[in-house]
């Protein structure tokens, strides 16, 4: 508001010159000044059968702004802040146009209040007399401006009467606004001609000179480095030239000042006012986000991942990424909470409490978070963040009754409302190169402007969209009702007319940089001002011809622009030779140890993950597994668990079997018990259909195991029991799934599995299956704490006879069996042979190769032999990038098959 306005304040020679402000207006006419007003109480007081009553309901915060900003426009289109001076029933009762603008204007008549502060301020001043000015003062001003509002001419003409015109041929008027709307540029040279006839299509075309070109580059960072290249050339060649005689304008995309900033740094250029490198994150709005969102349970694994990692908390960097890490791995309860502070854990026990059932016990929960933020000056602008987030979301909340149940959807709405913090423009160097934003005027001349981003969308910016009228009905309120609002079309001819005034500041080179390219490679189109210069230039066809590529040594102006240096001589770097094993020289199997020093015992998953991936295991054993974030997901890992879990409670220990309808009855009730427990993100509604679907899966395969143990005559031992032993004199554990004892007396370990037979029987015919394998090997844990339960498990396996061993696919209901003497039956499926064969011979090689300190590395081979040979999942290989890193180009595998021991 009141760009290029001036007061000079006093008297005789110490009077000085400054721009106009609202806030410079109030101080010397003592104006009152007030907070600005809550619009969205306007808005929510409206009801239905407003214009935006549908939009507020679906985007509160994106309808709030669009209706504040075209509240002002209506407002600065007045000459007195008064909605009664607009005549709304000029216009054609029913059309479009004066159902909006008779809406916007209800809501000015019956909101006073609602005009924001700085408007308020100004029709206080519309007020006020001569004699209420603290001093004297004259208004600088260009009266022939067809940019200004009308409220911005009815304050300038004011403040004009209240203590007289300016003399003709001011000096202060000449040197502020005469000379800097004035072309530079000589007008024999084509800058100069092209800052003067760039509108006129009139205008004579002129030979091409040095003193006005436009260049292309890659992309935006080759815009930044060419930037840097031609300034330091023009600085060498000519040693009158300074720094501050040099203009840069830039986007106000932050990737131009990053990209800027770094190329100066490296040639030693210092640049006066160059905004940071890009928007900086809102981390302490963050922060209040996501406790907001991990209030409603249940809480999406992300946002507690989110929360725990933030800085502005109470707890260290570390902690916070070792709990991200935890809950992402399915672990709510981490050991690590222990050794927190008092701080610490009271924020971790505030975070995990349970959802507040009322909006008193939410605000409550507000509180406490605001005084468990981090206390480091260092993060203290985020806490500050956190806390003026909370302060609001506070008051945001305070319409509602206490007692009533928190509004969570209205909760999260308000407290994602925020906005990144704005990039901080660098300090005024007084011998620096002057950097510009797109859309500020230059405040004075210079002798050299580079112009960065001419692309489409630039010099001139795109108008804004009106989500009120469109530009013929903005024609037509002006038309009927003299209200004169901003059009599309006055959009772009004032950014057209402020590009002008910005090329108008260099009196002897301009040069334009565009990019041909985005960051992902996309081609992208020059400004659409390039026309209007390209037809002022003698021998340019077309408006493309007058952009000169980056090409060296062509004799373009690239080569008077620029030094160029050798090109520095290429040479291919030879990927290493990995070779078959890493040496480490330590025994690599006994990493993990327990605090009495015994070793920890390995799992049949990590033995499995050694099978594939013997790096891949090791950084297992380091506690070094990528964790990867993404939002919860029904996978088969989680329908596994779901199934096994619904399977114990659905066939206690006994030889009574739930018939059909009792699976039927009991499923759901058992399925969300556990849901709850373990996958509290399924109880929402978005999930319900995978929810049904899990159900009903679960339903068919437990009708089908009930047949197969009543056709058995299997009594259920007991359910998830663990089993420990030895394999090659490293001690293993597991948890089994199911223990039967059929008729004739035999054990047989059970293995549920969320997946169909084919790839399982591939896997036990071709020997390498071993997890239920190594559970024949194994005893139960037995210890004078062991329940009856336990001890019931440990006297069926303890016999003579080597127990069986099945898996079970809930997918399709096959029970695969291995190690059952002389057994027929149309439910099971024998597997006969040695089923481990090559996956413990494989396991013997990997531990005598770990105990030597040696590390087998994958090959390129591997995949493909694990899939199809040994029909075993290859995850592991994708566990970490670290994995493709280090394969190996080898058409062998990188596996000892028990044939070659």
């Amino acid at each position: 508001m009141f760009d290029d306005c001036y007061l000079r304040l006093g008297r005789g020679p110490f009077a000085s010159c400054t721009p106009l402000t609202v806030q410079l207006l109030a101080g010397l006419y003592a104006l009152p000044a007030r907070d600005e007003p809550d619009l969205r109480g306007a808005l929510d007081n409206c009801g239905e059968g407003t214009p935006w009553s549908a939009s507020l309901a679906v985007a509160p915060e994106q309808t709030l702004q669009a209706v504040s900003a075209m509240l002002r426009q209506v407002m600065l289109a007045t000459v007195d802040l008064n909605p009664a001076s607009i005549r709304a029933e000029a216009l054609e009762g029913g059309c479009r146009a004066r159902y909006h603008l008779e809406a916007l204007l209800d809501l000015w008549a019956a909101n006073e209040a609602i005009l924001p502060a700085d408007l308020a301020r100004l029709k206080h001043f519309l007020a006020s007399e001569a004699r209420d000015a603290v001093q004297p003062l004259k208004l600088i001003w260009d009266s022939n401006r067809p940019d200004l509002t009308p409220l911005e001419r009815a304050v300038l003409e004011r403040l004009e009467a209240h203590h007289g015109a300016i003399e003709a041929g001011d000096a202060d008027a000449t040197r502020l606004i005469g000379k800097r709307q004035a072309p530079a540029a000589p007008e024999a040279t084509l800058a100069g001609h092209v800052q003067r006839f760039m509108l006129d299509p009139q205008a004579p075309c002129r030979r091409a000179d040095d003193s006005f070109a436009v260049l292309s580059v890659r992309d935006n960072l080759s815009e930044g480095e060419a930037a840097a290249a031609i300034i330091q050339n023009w600085l060498a060649q000519d040693p009158t030239l300074k720094p501050a005689d040099i203009g840069v304008i830039l986007p106000a995309d932050g990737a131009y000042a990053a990209s800027l900033a770094d190329a100066f740094a490296v040639v030693g250029l210092a640049a006066s006012t160059l905004p940071a490198a890009a928007t900086r994150r809102n981390v302490g709005a963050e922060a209040v986000l996501h406790f907001v969102e991990c209030r409603r349970r249940p809480a999406p694994a992300m946002a507690l991942a989110s929360l725990y990692s933030s800085p502005v908390l109470c707890w260290p960097p570390e902690v916070g990424a070792a709990l991200a890490a935890a809950v992402m791995g399915g672990d709510y309860a981490p050991r690590l909470i222990e050794g927190l502070s008092d701080r610490a854990k009271s924020l971790f026990h505030l975070i995990r409490s349970p959802a507040p059932a009322t909006t008193a016990q939410l605000k409550d929960q507000l509180r406490r978070f605001r005084h468990l933020l981090s206390e480091d000056e260092v993060l203290k602008d985020d806490v500050v963040e956190a806390k003026a987030q909370l302060a609001r979301l506070a008051g945001a909340l305070g319409g509602a009754a206490d007692a009533a149940e928190p509004d969570f959807d209205k909760a999260i709405r308000f407290a994602a409302a925020y906005q990144p913090i704005a990039a901080r423009r660098g300090a005024y160097l007084l011998g620096g190169v002057r950097v510009m934003l797109a859309h500020e005027a230059p405040d004075r001349s210079y002798r050299k402007l580079l112009v960065l981003g001419f692309n489409d969308g630039a010099y001139p910016c795109a108008p804004s969209g009106n989500p009120f009228f469109l530009d013929s009905e903005v024609a037509l309120i002006r038309e009927q009702t003299g209200l004169t609002l901003p059009s599309m079309a006055s959009q772009l001819d004032r950014a057209l007319a402020l590009f002008i005034r910005q090329l108008r500041c260099a009196s002897e080179q301009i040069v334009l940089l565009l990019s041909e390219r985005d960051r992902s490679g996309g081609a992208l189109a020059p400004s659409s001002s390039l026309p209007l210069m390209a037809r002022l230039v003698e021998r340019v066809a077309a408006p493309d011809d007058l952009v000169v590529p980056m090409v060296r040594g062509a004799g373009t102006i690239w080569d008077r622009l620029v030094a160029w240096r050798a090109r520095p001589e290429f040479k291919a770097i030879e990927a290493p030779d990995l070779p078959p094993h890493l040496e480490f020289g330590i025994d690599l199997l006994g990493l993990r140890r327990k605090e009495d020093g015994s070793l920890r015992p390995q799992s049949p998953s990590r033995l499995e993950t050694l099978l594939v991936s013997p790096l891949a295991w090791l950084l297992g054993e380091l506690g070094a597994r990528q964790v990867s974030w993404a939002p919860e997901t029904l996978d088969v890992m989680l329908r596994g668990s779901l199934a096994h879990e619904v399977f114990e409670q659905l066939f206690p220990p006994g030889s009574d079997y739930p018939d059909h309808d009792a699976i039927a009855a009991l499923v759901p009730d058992l399925l969300m018990e556990r849901i709850r427990a373990i996958a509290p993100f399924l109880q929402s509604p978005a999930w319900l259909v995978e929810r049904r679907t899990l159900e009903s899966e679960i339903v068919k395969a437990a009708r089908h195991w009930s047949q197969v143990l009543s056709a058995l005559g299997a009594e259920i031992v007991g359910n998830e029991f663990w089993l420990s032993g030895e394999i090659f004199g490293h001690p293993v554990h597991g948890k089994a799934d199911c223990l039967l004892r059929l008729a004739d007396g035999q054990a047989v370990v059970i293995d549920y599995k969320k997946s169909s037979s084919g790839g399982r029987r591939k896997r036990l015919r071709a020997g390498w299956d071993l997890q239920v394998d190594l559970y024949r090997r194994m005893n139960v844990r037995l210890d004078e704490d062991s329940g009856e339960p336990v001890r019931r498990i440990a006297a069926a396996l303890a016999t003579n006879r080597l127990p069986g061993v099945a898996y079970h696919m809930l997918n399709d209901g096959g029970v695969l069996v291995n190690g059952l003497a002389e057994i027929e039956s149309d439910h099971l499926e024998v597997i006969d042979g040695d089923i481990a064969e090559q996956a413990v011979a494989q396991i013997e090689a990997r531990f005598a190769a770990l105990r030597a300190g040696r590390l087998t590395i994958n090959t390129t081979a591997d995949a493909d032999f694990f899939t199809k040979k040994a029909s075993l999942g290859t995850y592991a290989l994708q566990d970490s990038p670290l994995i493709a890193a280090f394969l190996r180009e080898d058409d062998a595998p990188s596996v000892i098959l028990a044939e070659e021991v």
